[in-house]
């Protein structure tokens, strides 16, 4: 009976084993196919975004090229004369897709309506494209109409990779976390992998909508990989290819498919205000070389506030002008960053504006530069319209430190004098000092 008993343990215990071996094969045969699946997807969204702009080898008449581009090169002369002295300010995407019922924001509305009739302004950015979703509603037509009908420059704000609107239908395309969870930045916010083909062709896709809603110029924010990348897994992103050729390559996909949709459009991308000062920056991906020759403007994030490592520049020889330094911290109140607005965006204004020519004349040769049967797409030189100041952090209020008529308007008048860009002021409670 004892022998029995054994026997029956061990055929257990075999048995067991069996079903444990057929189960490990199942599941590594699941991941393999998984794997498989993914890299199919990749490879068709990938294709799909090169076809949409990168077709050649179709003979046309000479005399319809020549016509086609007098054509596209007219419209793209005139919006990039429009859209070279702009002065804006931002709208948050509740705001401008509210219905006339909501008289909180039908009364910020309407004082952005007021500065734009009595004031120098004479654009809005409006967020189309947020980090938690993607929004075209009837009410933001309605107010996009009526901004045209007074000659006002409408640019959709669209946030890249920097998302969370996919989590539930395509939790495959985000950075994860060693441990298999959804990865998510300092803030809380989640990230789609920068490398995927698929998330490339969604951002793509998105843009085609909102050059069909009407906008005049879509400004992408987010061109980047997440700055804090501890405990990351990309699953797409291989950490071979270094992280700046990887958005190189997907702003020339934006860049193509874009303008070969609309020759007109204007496109235009966020940089941190770092960047016009020191042009790589290699853990987020970011070389300003890589866009000098893809955007119509580069608008660097000038905000004194931000320079939390305080503000450096050495001596200008050419100009003659002094180095300077200003500390995030000190004692002496009126040394610090973000009470010298003037400077810190003269000088980094300058800084940039030195560095775009040079970079663009090291692209002067770009095949890349043609859309279907190989129409040239117009690559000028990007032209820089920065962010400006127009709210307070804590740390400066709590200090004494207000950004108010006066800072707001030494921030214009230091773009101005810094070269002829335009430029848009960020305010998150979209209320402006600027009157």
């Amino acid at each position: 009976m004892k022998k029995i008993f054994i026997s029956i343990i061990l055929l257990a215990i075999v048995g067991y084993g069996l079903y444990q071996a057929n189960n490990g094969f199942n599941f590594e045969r699941s991941k393999k196919s998984a794997q498989t699946i993914a890299s199919l997807r990749e490879k068709l969204a990938e294709t799909s975004i090169k076809n949409n702009a990168f077709v050649a080898n179709k003979n046309m008449n000479v005399y319809q090229i020549a016509d086609s581009f007098n054509g596209d090169y007219k419209a793209r002369q005139n919006v990039l004369k429009r859209s070279s002295d702009v002065r804006g300010v931002y709208l948050t995407q509740l705001i401008a897709n509210a219905s006339s019922q909501d008289l909180n924001a039908q009364s910020i509305l309407s004082n952005v309506k007021n500065l734009l009739r009595e004031t120098e302004l004479n654009a809005v950015v409006i967020d189309v494209k947020s980090t938690d979703n993607f929004q075209l509603s009837d009410s933001l037509k309605d107010l996009i109409n009526k901004l045209h009908q007074d000659n006002i420059w409408v640019i959709a704000r669209f946030v890249t990779f920097r998302d969370s609107s996919l989590i539930n239908k395509k939790p495959e395309l985000y950075i994860k976390d060693n441990n298999g969870n959804l990865w998510k930045d300092s803030k809380g916010y989640y990230w789609l992998d920068p490398a995927s083909s698929q998330v490339q062709k969604y951002l793509i896709d998105l843009s085609y909508k909102i050059i069909d809603f009407g906008f005049d110029e879509i400004q992408f924010d987010y061109m980047r990989f997440p700055v804090n990348s501890d405990n990351i897994v990309y699953p797409f992103y291989n950490n071979k290819i270094e992280k700046r050729e990887i958005i190189r390559e997907f702003c020339l996909k934006l860049r193509n498919n874009l303008r070969d949709y609309k020759k007109s459009i204007i496109i235009s991308v966020d940089l941190f205000g770092e960047v016009a000062l020191h042009p790589l920056s290699l853990n987020i991906g970011q070389d300003l070389a890589d866009f000098v020759d893809v955007f119509d403007y580069i608008s660097f994030m000038i905000y004194p506030s931000h320079f939390f490592s305080g503000f450096s520049v050495n001596k200008d020889l050419k100009r003659n002008l002094p180095a300077l330094y200003f500390p995030y911290e000190s004692d002496n109140i009126f040394s610090v960053v973000s009470n010298n607005p003037y400077d810190v965006v003269y000088r980094s204004l300058l800084s940039a504006n030195d560095y775009i020519p040079l970079f663009y004349s090291e692209k002067k040769y770009q095949p890349q530069c043609l859309g279907k049967n190989n129409f040239p797409l117009f690559c000028p030189q990007a032209k820089i319209r920065p962010w400006l100041q127009d709210f307070n952090l804590k740390i400066d209020s709590d200090r004494g430190i207000s950004y108010d008529y006066q800072k707001v308007k030494s921030e214009i008048k230091a773009s101005k004098d810094a070269g002829p860009f335009g430029w848009l002021l960020w305010n998150p409670a979209n209320f402006y000092s600027i009157h």
